[in-house]
């Protein structure tokens, strides 16, 4: 022991006599933390211990002010009564000669000085330090930290890996309740510290995911974990671990957070879909209309054509039979008159028949007034080539359905006779449920297609804009097969 330093005296009345007669090591320590007094126990247990020097091997802080005011306001009400001493309590190796405990202890008297109590610890075997330190291994790899509370006491130990996941240097900082509960973040201390209340009241486990703040202000997430021991009905100690999963957390946070976000792409995406098929439903209206708008052309034009023009090349028929009946009958009649007007009258009847077809082809009156089956039957009779017309009795059919139908089976039969060179063509009319199935086949030489800007192209779109659908099936040398589907409900 080194001769005391100016400055560093042991204050009045307590006498070294006492505290040397204590059966454990005893210091007294300055405001600046410097040995004013320590008993022979404690110079043979602290080496280079030396009277006026800095205690650097006393890691155990000052109460601080906070501190101090929590204990004036929980004197008069602590269960262990007012005049009980707070304690604060770490384990420390280094500096100590083996394994020690050191305790702070707050005595009146003592102003503005401070006891420290040495009680060294007792030495583990090869195998409990083995133990111990697989266990403390353990605890590192899993980022599992372990505590402690002697209720009674109120004194928290806590296992080194426990400091190291509060960022703090493992053994060296003192802990009670209080100062444990004000690492718990401020929006999950109120909760976390009433499950360990109740776990302290009723023995009954608990298990919390919490937050703590570090003393360099970062925030982690804890698993906690904890139990009570009960004697006679009251805890009297509780022990539990603490488990690191900031990362586990933030990984269900980002994974919480692509959820919202592919949920609100949906909800986008919906409402795109919603938009695009008010408009897919605005483009199909708008072709039905299209071809209803050119039906109603086409049966306005036959009209016109059967009402107008070809009535009245008929009545110039008539009147050109008039004119050759007179003329036959005039004694005085020139054979080159005659003669222009029998020229007159075949020119006359082709271009009517022609007139006749060319309105058959826009619309046939027969197609508006009796339906589409008549109609069909008419178009099989003034084919050039054998058909074969199969279909059941069908109910009539929506006037955009009917001209369709009609213009398909009439394009079919042209093709058949002007490009397949067919010898046979079948016309089968089907009405399945709410469809119409339209097939026209032939012996012909096949190999046809939907070409560009050609017939059965036209008719694709057209069945198209009634929602339906057109199916070709011609192999070169097999004959073709055309089918179309038509929505009629």
């Amino acid at each position: 022991m080194t001769r005391e330093t100016p400055g560093a005296t042991l204050p009045e009345p307590v006498l070294p006599a006492a505290l040397d007669a204590l059966p454990f090591g005893a210091v007294v320590l300055d405001e600046h933390e410097r040995v004013v007094y320590a008993n022979r126990t404690a110079q043979r247990m602290v080496r280079g211990m030396r009277i006026g020097g800095r205690a650097q091997w006393a890691a155990v802080p000052q109460p601080t002010v906070e501190d101090r005011s929590a204990d004036d306001e929980h004197g008069a009400d602590d269960e262990h009564g007012a005049d009980e001493t707070r304690v604060w309590i770490a384990t420390l190796s280094g500096g100590l000669g083996g394994r020690s405990r050191a305790m702070r202890v707050a005595v009146e008297g003592l102003d503005r000085h401070s006891l420290i109590i040495l009680s060294r610890l007792p030495d583990l075997d090869d195998r409990g330090q083995e133990a111990a330190q697989r266990l403390q291994e353990v605890e590192a790899v899993s980022r599992v930290g372990s505590w402690n509370w002697e209720i009674d006491a109120d004194v928290v130990t806590w296992s080194d890996e426990l400091f190291r996941l509060n960022g703090l240097l493992p053994e060296a900082v003192p802990v009670n309740y209080e100062r444990v509960a004000r690492h718990y973040h401020p929006d999950d201390r109120a909760a976390h510290v009433a499950l360990v209340e109740r776990c302290r009241r009723t023995g009954e486990p608990f298990e919390s995911i919490h937050r703590v703040v570090r003393p360099d202000g970062t925030v982690r997430w804890r698993h906690g974990r904890g139990s009570a021991v009960m004697v006679d009905g009251r805890a009297v100690r509780m022990y539990g671990t603490v488990q690191d999963i900031t990362r586990r957390v933030e990984r269900e946070l980002a994974l919480q957070r692509s959820l919202e976000e592919s949920q609100r792409l949906a909800a986008e995406n919906e409402a795109l879909r919603g938009v695009l098929e008010a408009q897919v439903h605005e483009v199909r209206s708008s072709r039905a209309r299209i071809v209803e708008t050119g039906d109603e052309a086409r049966r306005l034009m036959e009209r016109d054509l059967h009402d107008g023009a070809q009535q009245r090349l008929t009545t110039l028929g008539l009147i050109l039979r008039s004119a050759q009946a007179q003329a036959r009958a005039a004694t005085e009649a020139r054979p080159e008159v005659l003669q222009a007007l029998d020229d007159a009258l075949e020119e006359l009847k082709a271009g009517l028949s022609e007139l006749r077809t060319l309105a058959r082809g826009l619309h046939p009156a027969i197609l508006t007034d009796e339906g589409l089956l008549p109609a069909l039957e008419a178009l099989v009779a003034r084919s050039p080539m054998p058909v074969t017309l199969s279909a059941a009795p069908i109910d009539r059919l929506p006037a955009a359905v009917e001209t369709t139908a009609y213009l398909f089976v009439s394009e079919a039969l042209a093709n058949a006779g002007q490009h397949a060179g067919a010898s046979r063509v079948v016309v089968e009319i089907e009405r399945r449920e709410g469809t119409l199935i339209a097939a026209v086949s032939d012996d012909g030489v096949g190999g046809a297609t939907i070409g560009r800007a050609g017939g059965l192209e036209v008719l694709s779109d057209r069945v198209a804009a009634l929602d339906g659908r057109l199916e070709l099936d011609s192999p070169s040398g097999g004959g073709t097969r055309v089918r179309a589907e038509l929505p009629c409900v």
